[in-house]
């Protein structure tokens, strides 16, 4: 938005930091959230700034991610008077030092909280279950007998497990122990009371419930910060957020009811999808011409195992898909987002799902499969920060992109490299045949021949990790889950040496977003023009979700509490990402009762509602 004209919600705000009331501003789908926090952080800069910097305070703006961090950042012009950060790196930032109190939080809170979950778990049979849960037990019990050894913890932030005897402090446990540290020790709420007279809490609903409560604790003491939070209950994505927040006792809850973003009949449809917060279109959009439709098509009885479709039938969904697109007259339209529940519907039509598979089955830790979604797994990396950049850059005759990637990314073309002596035409030739060799490798083996070739070569950072999975003979014995569980990974680097360049490539292709598909979770926040959102359950395999039954539960029956309560708030977001036109596909058992009933419900017009021949 631009020429911000504070609204009546953003006045309130200023009012609340005037009379330093802690508050909650509840701001719906484009709402311009970001800009009431930003915009209040500013105001502090009038009224507070040089106090602040002459007392040595600071204000602490908590985000979700890196990328709103830097977002806001930018939007405060690296202000030092602010603290932006994701909430983990502010949580070690200020407990790290406090190395005794975070051995007392493991040992008073944190291990026995697990411990008890797990004795739960075991029902003292030999199930799967049982055992795995009584092994975990053990594990924390000799932890909890060990903690005195650990000479000093440290958090990494590329991992939500901890090791206890290493001294490594994982994302859950991070949260755990700062949340019982702050609620437990009146020392340092005082302490962080007196460096952050401001805190502000981006993204509140997905906002970890144990740090609320802990906030609200600091901030309830006279003389102590005052907390705001922004954010939306509907928009909760994650099962582990707060969903809905509120402040200490005596805070202010701030509706903000203008939507800068969608079109008009974009927001009737949002409105009609929730009661407690009723949005206006503000701002240029309110004269802007857009779209609602949604279509419908019979879903077909799964034949393969698990309730699944055959290979067959998945093909017949996608041809659906292009089917409705052909229908609503946007076969041009290359530029609009496709929101799909599941990463794996967007591999199976993008072209990387043996790599998915692979990165999510049984070789797959949790760990490998977080890894594998963020493009930093020790397989793929080298491959997705160097290999394809440079084979794309040869393969668009790009020399300069070709040289830009060789003298940053590999180790014989960066300064100090193998080539260091050499004059510029001797290493132009030596980057162009080596470029030309990889592309015909990339074109035509296997990723196994690629990854040799760029180490011969010193394209790439080989890790030890990599170069020994390399070197050693691929495992022959059939993959047993007890004998070779600690060594998954050779079985997982083999499988993954035998696959086709090309899966890498379209899997860079989707990080990178160069294409139209996108996972429903992954465009929270984002906003498009033209939007497509399907809803195909039996595809999507994912049982927390159930959009049939939510949309339309008499003809695809009732979804279960949990289930209804996510598929609303997902199919809310999505919905809310389109700026001028949205259209929804919906597989259902029958699409005839079910127009009848989403029109009956008026969620939908009568209009916007047709069925796929």
């Amino acid at each position: 938005m631009t020429g911000y004209v504070p609204t009546r919600a953003d006045e309130e705000v200023v009012e609340c930091l005037k009379r330093r009331q802690s508050f909650s501003m509840v701001a719906g789908a484009g709402s311009g959230k970001t800009t009431s926090l930003v915009e209040a952080l500013k105001s502090l800069v009038k009224t507070e700034g040089e106090r602040m910097l002459r007392d040595g305070q600071r204000a602490v703006c908590i985000t979700y991610t890196n990328r709103a961090a830097e977002v806001i950042s930018d939007r405060l012009r690296q202000n030092p008077l602010f603290v932006v950060s994701t909430l983990h790196r502010f949580l070690w930032s200020e407990i790290r030092h406090f190395q005794k109190s975070i051995r007392e939080s493991l040992r008073r809170s944190v291990l026995p909280t697990h411990f008890a979950m797990q004795k739960e778990r075991d029902n003292g049979g030999n199930s799967k279950k049982a055992t795995e849960a009584r092994a975990k037990a053990t594990d924390l019990e000799h932890a909890l007998s060990q903690l005195d050894s650990v000479q000093r913890f440290r958090y990494g932030d590329d991992t939500p497990f901890s090791n206890y005897l290493r001294g490594e402090i994982g994302h859950d446990d991070l949260v755990a122990i700062a949340a019982n540290m702050i609620q437990t020790s009146h020392p340092l709420r005082r302490v962080l009371g007196q460096k952050y007279p401001y805190v502000f809490v981006d993204e509140a609903q997905d906002t970890f419930p144990e740090i609320v409560d802990a906030l609200n604790t600091l901030c309830a003491d006279a003389g102590l910060p005052i907390v705001g939070y922004f954010g939306d209950p509907m928009q909760q994505i994650y099962d582990k957020g707060m969903g809905d927040f509120g402040g200490p006792q005596g805070s202010k809850v701030i509706t903000k009811e203008e939507n800068f973003r969608s079109a008009p009949e974009v927001i009737n449809l949002l409105n009609a999808f929730r009661r407690n917060v009723k949005q206006i279109a503000a701002g240029s959009n309110a004269s802007l011409e857009g779209s609602v439709g949604i279509t419908l098509v019979k879903a077909e009885k799964p034949e393969a195992t698990r309730g699944q479709y055959s290979d067959d039938q998945l093909g017949r969904a996608s041809r659906r898909l292009r089917e409705a697109i052909q229908s609503w007259g946007w076969t041009e339209r290359n530029e609009a987002k496709q929101l799909f529940l599941a990463r794996r519907m967007i591999a199976r039509r993008l072209g990387f799902l043996r790599l998915h598979d692979l990165f999510t089955g049984r070789y797959a830790s949790t760990r490998a499969k977080n890894a594998y979604e963020e493009g930093r797994h020790f397989l793929l990396k080298p491959l997705v920060e160097t290999v394809v950049p440079l084979v794309r850059a040869h393969r668009d005759r790009n020399a300069r992109a070709a040289m830009r990637v060789l003298t940053s990314k590999t180790v014989a073309f960066r300064p100090g490299g193998a080539h260091m002596d050499k004059s510029i035409r001797e290493v132009r030739n030596i980057a162009n045949e080596a470029t030309a060799v990889l592309a015909d490798l990339f074109a035509s083996s296997k990723l196994e021949d690629v990854i040799r070739y760029c180490r011969e070569q010193e394209l790439i950072q080989v890790p030890e990790r990599l170069s020994s999975n390399l070197d050693r003979p691929p495992r022959e014995e059939e993959y047993d889950d007890e004998r070779h569980a600690e060594e998954k990974v050779d079985w997982l680097a083999d499988a993954f040496f035998d696959l086709r360049s090309a899966e890498v490539e379209n899997y860079c292709s989707f990080l990178d977003e160069s294409t139209p598909y996108s996972t429903q979770h992954g465009v929270k926040g984002e906003e498009y023009d033209d939007v497509i959102v399907v809803f195909d359950d039996v595809e999507a395999a994912w049982n927390n979700y159930r959009f049939a039954k939510t949309l339309t539960p008499q003809v695809a029956g009732e979804a279960r509490d949990s289930q209804k309560d996510r598929s609303r708030k997902l199919a809310y977001v999505c919905f809310s990402r389109a700026a001028r036109n949205l259209r929804v596909l919906l597989f259902t058992p029958d699409p005839d009762l079910a127009k009848r009933e989403l029109a009956e419900q008026r969620l939908f017009q009568e209009s916007q509602i047709s069925i796929l021949a």
